[in-house]
């Protein structure tokens, strides 16, 4: 972005001493409109001093400062630092530095202002009309029914009979047979969540289904999944928990963790928060997670690394965060969530995205992120297939 790089030019250059606000009119007026970054930059020694602060920034907590400046900055940092891969930081610890490097988002909005870049008006209109996902759910029996969920609620309970959350009835019959198998399923652009029978809590993402017992035996709850699905498991040291994906299978006994198990996805990933959790692929081979801890499956291995949990639950709470992400994975994020179809140039397949946006903003907000990122993007839509080339 031409405009991005003139503000970076700009400071840089008062901070080398090349130039001074009395002899260097943009630079004037840019300190003029924002008298608190002369002081800013006046407090670093030299331009190492700005880099090394910009190359600590990731994302500024969404209470502290708007998510457009977020990206805007993002888009700084990565134009003085390309050269180099940026490090995969705590989204947390970055609230230390906010107040430091903030000043340099208003610098953003100076020389970039509040308008859609590179996007025509004919694809904002077209992308305004991709509404992000609500509640919405398949509940299918093990003898074949099948009910519609209400999107009024965001779940059920299973009790003695099934209930929303407001204790009114999902079905009228007066019990389940206790034996039944039930099978919770969102499409793409939709999510629930599912209260079982022992007290633990499921939420489901987007294009998921969870597969779960009317009741759990005396011996063992296990549940199995695909796509994505967040639990918080109610403690019972007596009958361990086990959830089963088609790569992997989980086991606990109490404990908060996340499961992105997509088919189409290259890699399984469970994220724990809370407790202890083991995932094993069958009997070839196994790792105990800490909380923090993330593991991912792939080709018969399990890696274990170290993240920062939030990010892995975002979705949960309502927002799409990207850390160093592909475009491409990003792209299967939105399409599930979006009900879209994408297509994307393998020129374009690897660009990193930075930052997050709601869950619930417009699709034309998120594409508006995407350029931010590398203005060099083109976007084509046609009906709900959006077409990413350079």
């Amino acid at each position: 972005m031409h405009h991005i790089n003139q503000a970076v030019h700009l400071l840089k250059s008062y901070l080398k001493g090349d130039i001074h606000p009395d002899s260097n009119e943009k630079l004037q007026q840019l300190l003029t409109k924002y008298p608190d970054l002369l002081d800013f930059v006046k407090s670093l020694d030299n331009p190492d001093d700005l880099e090394d602060a910009l190359d600590q920034y990731k994302s500024f907590d969404d209470e502290k400062i708007d998510n457009k400046g977020d990206h805007m900055l993002q888009d700084i940092l990565s134009r003085i630092k390309e050269e180099r891969k940026p490090q995969i930081i705590s989204f947390k610890r970055v609230a230390v530095i906010a107040a430091s490097v903030a000043v340099l988002f208003f610098a953003a909005f100076y020389v970039l202002g509040d308008r859609f870049v590179g996007l025509g008006q004919t694809t904002l209109q077209s992308a305004a009309s991709f509404s992000p996902g609500t509640n919405k759910a398949i509940l299918t029996t093990s003898d074949g029914k099948q009910l519609e969920l209400s999107s009024s609620y965001g779940g059920i309970i299973v009790a003695d009979r099934l209930l929303y959350e407001d204790g009114s009835v999902v079905w009228e019959e007066k019990a389940l047979d206790q034996n039944m198998t039930l099978t919770l399923a969102t499409p793409r652009g939709g999510q629930y969540q599912v209260s079982l029978s022992d007290g633990t809590k499921v939420w489901l993402n987007a294009e998921s289904k969870l597969h779960y017992p009317r009741v759990f035996s005396d011996s063992i709850r296990m549940v199995e999944m695909e796509g994505e699905a967040y639990f918080e498991v109610a403690k019972d040291a007596q009958k361990p928990f086990i959830v089963k994906t088609k790569q992997e299978k989980i086991e606990v006994l109490g404990t908060h963790f996340n499961v992105n198990a997509y088919t189409e996805e290259s890699t399984s990933a469970v994220a724990l928060l809370e407790g202890k959790v083991k995932v094993s692929l069958g009997d070839r081979t196994s790792k105990v997670l800490q909380p923090g801890q993330q593991s991912l499956v792939k080709e018969d291995a399990i890696q274990v690394q170290n993240i920062d949990v939030a990010e892995s639950i975002a979705w949960k709470n309502g927002e799409f965060m990207f850390n160093n992400e592909s475009l491409s994975s990003v792209m299967r994020k939105l399409a599930r969530w979006y009900d879209i179809e994408v297509e994307i140039a393998s020129d374009v397949q690897d660009i990193s995205i930075w930052g997050s946006i709601s869950r619930y903003d417009n699709f034309s907000e998120v594409l508006q992120v995407i350029k931010m990122t590398d203005d060099n993007i083109q976007f084509k839509i046609e009906g709900r297939r959006v077409k990413l080339m350079k």
